[in-house]
């Protein structure tokens, strides 16, 4: 399996990441939190609507040897390999994961840095502003991406 991640990796014209997958596992994971917020669904929300255009508008024709621009390409692989490192926090707390979409436990479909300041009792308005602030750079790295295309002048958008 690792091999194969690998070779795709290496191989595939656009990496293997899908904005649309992360933005809905956020959501999923916001959707019966107790302390989600308002404007956490609705910056959720946003991700999930512009993870869904640039999937289909940006990574589709990149993914089409007929279509392909190496240029596009390019671009496009920037914004997803930093969509990802969107979720990483400087200092978690012990015992949780650097990156804010990963758990340690399964058992659970919640953010774990939430579910964590819940139980410790940790400061919940820094914790939620990790989880904003994740979210919301993920957010403008994506609409980044769409401004990229959508402004370029050989884009058939």
């Amino acid at each position: 399996m690792t091999a194969e991640a690998i070779l795709r990796l290496s191989t595939d014209p656009v990496l293997p990441f899908y904005p649309l997958d992360i933005a809905l596992d956020v959501q999923n994971k916001l959707k019966d939190d107790p302390l989600q917020t308002a404007e956490l669904l609705a910056a959720a929300a946003i991700l999930r609507d512009n993870s869904t255009f640039l999937q289909s508008e940006s990574m589709r024709p990149a993914n089409d040897p007929k279509e392909r621009d190496p240029s596009h390409v390019r671009m496009l692989n920037d914004v997803l390999q930093g969509l990802e490192k969107s979720f990483l926090i400087p200092a978690p707390p012990a015992g949780l994961c650097r990156n804010l979409l990963y758990g340690l436990s399964t058992q659970s479909s919640r953010f774990s840095i939430l579910k964590d300041a819940q139980e410790v009792e940790r400061p919940v308005n820094q914790t939620l502003s990790f989880v904003f602030n994740a979210i919301r750079s993920a957010q403008k790295l994506v609409q980044s991406g769409l401004e990229l295309f959508e402004n370029d002048p050989d884009s058939s958008h």
